[in-house]
């Protein structure tokens, strides 16, 4: 028996072994770069509302006072302001007002506006009351009647609606004839000259 394929068979195996578990050293391989940050992004960003201008408080200043949440109670419309007053004619009095005009005349009264009670004033801001721009009434009782007269239909509008339904949405008693007490035409209109 021959040694020699037994040999080459032990030596093909040995270096196979070398080159399997390594043998010499392997080449160092570069690590890789440590990952970086995301890139920073440097334009500003865009504003999506409009910058809102500081202005520092005026200490002289009131804060504004709440609107008033429901109509007035008895004696209170003298006490508020021009803003709670101006606040409670647009929710209160003004589409009961509209809808009490529309009701009496649609086609005279299809718009219905805060000039139509307070005239100049409604567009000055002052709505000063009682208005020299509407009608002028009869000074007395007795002039009421020929007046009366001349226009039973607008007088009882006035009398019986308008006049009652203002002075309870500005809590105030309706006009008494028997002691000229109370929220009446002269409230809103001027007396005529005697």
């Amino acid at each position: 028996m021959t040694y020699r394929p037994l040999a080459t068979l032990v030596a093909a195996v040995v270096v196979g072994f070398a080159a399997a578990c390594g043998g010499s050293e392997p080449t160092p391989v570069a690590p890789p770069p440590p990952p970086t940050a995301a890139p920073v992004d440097t334009t500003p960003p865009v504003a999506t509302t409009p910058p809102v201008a500081s202005t520092p408080p005026v200490a002289s200043t009131p804060p504004a006072e709440p609107p008033p949440p429901t109509q007035p109670g008895p004696g209170d419309w003298d006490k508020w302001s021009h803003e709670q007053k101006l606040a409670w004619m647009k929710v209160g009095v003004m589409p009961k007002a509209a809808q009490m005009f529309h009701d009496y005349d649609p086609a005279k009264y299809a718009d219905v506006k805060c000039g139509l009670c307070h005239g100049a004033g409604a567009k000055d801001g002052s709505f000063k009351m009682p208005n020299p721009d509407l009608p002028k009434l009869p000074a007395s009782m007795a002039g009421f009647k020929p007046w009366l007269a001349k226009h039973p239909k607008m007088g009882d509008f006035m009398m019986k609606q308008v006049s009652p339904t203002t002075a309870s949405l500005l809590g105030e008693a309706p006009f008494d004839i028997k002691t000229g007490q109370g929220f009446g035409c002269h409230n809103c209109h001027t007396a005529a000259a005697k």
